[in-house]
């Protein structure tokens, strides 16, 4: 589905800072300065291929002339990376939205950072702001092959308060013994596989709440039981949708004509938040917990009521 508004931006420069990922540098065609953007952010990206994916930024907030962003190229890929692998061009244009945030860079007395392969992009513009802050900070970053290591250059620059583990030569990184006991002060943040995102949470079990902030790439898998039917109210029209069991809030509303956004469809980026007036929602993505009720994801998300009403 073509997702409605967006800009267009212009591919303006192409670079492959490791074996098997592409960074684009992205650019209004115009020379206009581009959204602010904070440590964490990410766009919706949507190719002339019609995939519409999301991805982390990884250059300077500081730099409002161009948007950077790294492209792991994937096995099983749907076609979105490999089209950006392969067939990209500088000159090339995408249409991208505007930055949204759901792995905000909070203010602490010491950092960090826990990174594996592509998950370096969200994570490298924290460092950098920790750095520039002055604010005590440390990077392990885990990757397969140093070779497979994004933006090492950069990340060299940052000095010895990095930590780049090869997983093949050096074997897995001990994230407890990394981490250390709490303290404090101490915010941990983490963005990698599934396997080094449970790594880095047994490490830090038992921390209080809001001390570890980690941005997954695949939903966390849980069982919510069997799914009931319910009814969606659309507030501004009135429609009334009927969602089956077996059929997901998004597709439902799509079907009966109501233009409802969707990136990932996983529940993981976001992009199809709806705003809830009436009911309960029940949270089946990985970013809102049962402490939301005026918002939920329409792609995996349900009602735990018979009646859900959306300011749609």
């Amino acid at each position: 589905m073509i997702r409605e508004g967006g800009r267009l931006l212009t591919v303006t420069g192409i670079d492959r800072p490791a074996r098997d990922i592409v960074s684009l540098q992205l650019a209004d065609p115009a020379g206009d300065p581009l959204p602010e953007w904070e440590p964490g952010a990410h766009i919706d990206v949507q190719l002339i291929t019609r995939h519409l994916r999301q991805y982390s930024l990884c250059g300077s907030p500081a730099d409002r002339s161009s948007y950077r962003i790294a492209v792991l190229k994937e096995r099983l890929s749907r076609g979105a990376s490999a089209y950006m692998h392969s067939y990209l061009r500088v000159g090339k244009q995408v249409r991208v939205w505007e930055p949204r945030n759901h792995f905000v860079l909070r203010p602490a007395e010491r950092y960090v950072f826990l990174a594996a392969g592509v998950g370096i992009t969200p994570i490298l513009p924290m460092v950098k702001r920790a750095r520039d802050a002055g604010i005590p900070w440390k990077l392990a970053y885990s990757v397969r092959t140093l070779e497979e290591a994004a933006f090492r250059d950069e990340l060299a620059e940052l000095g010895e308060a990095v930590t780049l583990q090869a997983t093949s030569t050096e074997g897995r990184l001990d994230v407890r013994e990394y981490v250390g006991p709490f303290e404090d002060g101490t915010g941990v943040y983490c963005c990698g596989s599934p396997g080094f995102v449970e790594a880095a949470e047994e490490a830090v079990a038992g921390w209080p709440a809001g001390a570890f902030h980690v941005e997954r790439f695949l939903p966390v898998p849980r069982d919510f039981g069997p799914s009931e039917p319910f009814e969606a109210v659309c507030a501004r029209s009135g429609l009334r949708v009927p969602v089956d069991a077996g059929v997901s809030l998004l597709t439902a509303l799509r079907r009966e004509g109501v233009r409802v956004a969707g990136g990932c469809l996983k529940g993981v980026c976001g992009s199809c938040a709806v705003t809830v007036l009436d009911g309960v929602p029940q949270h089946r993505d990985s970013l809102l917990n049962a402490d939301t009720a005026d918002r939920m994801h329409a792609c995996v998300s349900r009602a735990a009521t018979p009646e859900i009403v959306l300011d749609i």
